[in-house]
């Protein structure tokens, strides 16, 4: 065992360690989206780069698209955001945890999640996979909040890890939004889409219920009159009013026609459900 006893040595190997801790916590993962048929020249590129547990910008750049055309921006199955083409069919959206200028709020975790770019016709234009966060390989960590001098933090640990330290484990996978109170404060709410069987659905939330959910949060100002969550739908994958048997009878539930006739539903046709949509049944 060699034992160190020059106090400037034992300083400069703290400061190294916990310089490696600051680094692997870090990570960039970058894709390039892959055209489809239906518009076989257009080109783009997804990149994260996470700086620390809470705070990372996310960017997707397209080009050689329709001009002047709006597109939805779909990660993980959740309209995120959308972009509008310039004259030379190009466009880019940046979301940040601190948004700036013309950022967007960053307010899921992208690592590891699909990728779409979505046309009004509900045809995706590009595609792609961005990698998965190269610091969790197995997807074991989860979003712990750890007791600091100047409040609760965020940090990615295992649970085991998290519980050792003292923290609180999340129901969040990620750090990305802040499920342990960030900005916006933690008493604002937010729109959140939340997973849900028949698409992701849209709630008032504020933030970290959001994030401990392993919701999304978007920007947007209302979850109506329209789901902002849902991006063009896929073709032949648009929602019908499906009437249901429930405990007090019949309810109304957004699904697929296939969906709904799989659950033994009635369908009443396109749209989304309304207080009525199932009187008579």
């Amino acid at each position: 065992m060699i034992k160190l006893t020059n106090p400037m040595m034992v300083a400069a190997l703290l400061v190294a360690a916990a310089t490696g801790v600051a680094q692997a916590s870090s990570s960039k993962v970058k894709t390039e989206l892959a055209a489809t048929a239906s518009a076989p020249d257009a080109r783009g590129k997804a990149t994260a780069v996470v700086r620390s547990a809470t705070k990372g910008r996310f960017e997707v750049k397209v080009k050689k698209l329709a001009a002047n055309t709006a597109y939805d921006v779909v990660v993980g199955g959740i309209k995120v955001g959308s972009i509008s083409t310039k004259n030379n069919g190009s466009a880019k959206i940046r979301f940040s945890s601190k948004p700036k200028s013309d950022d967007v709020l960053l307010g899921f975790d992208p690592r590891g999640d699909a990728i779409e770019i979505r046309g009004a016709s509900g045809d995706d234009v590009l595609t792609g996979n961005l990698p998965a966060d190269p610091n969790d390989l197995d997807g074991s960590d989860v979003a712990c909040c750890i007791p600091d001098d100047s409040g609760t933090e965020c940090e990615d640990r295992t649970e085991a890890e998290c519980v050792a330290q003292g923290g609180t484990v999340t129901g969040a996978a990620s750090c990305l939004p802040d499920p342990c109170g960030a900005t916006p404060p933690a008493d604002l709410d937010v729109v959140c889409c939340l997973p849900d069987d028949g698409g992701p659905e849209c709630e008032d939330r504020t933030q970290a219920e959001c994030a401990a959910q392993g919701g999304t949060v978007v920007e947007a100002a209302s979850c109506l009159p329209e789901n902002p969550c849902q991006g063009a739908p896929l073709p032949g994958d648009a929602d019908v009013q499906c009437c249901l048997p429930d405990d007090s009878g019949v309810e109304c539930e957004d699904r697929t026609a296939a969906e709904c006739a799989a659950q033994g539903g009635i369908d009443k046709g396109a749209g989304l459900c309304t207080a009525t949509s199932c009187d008579g049944l």
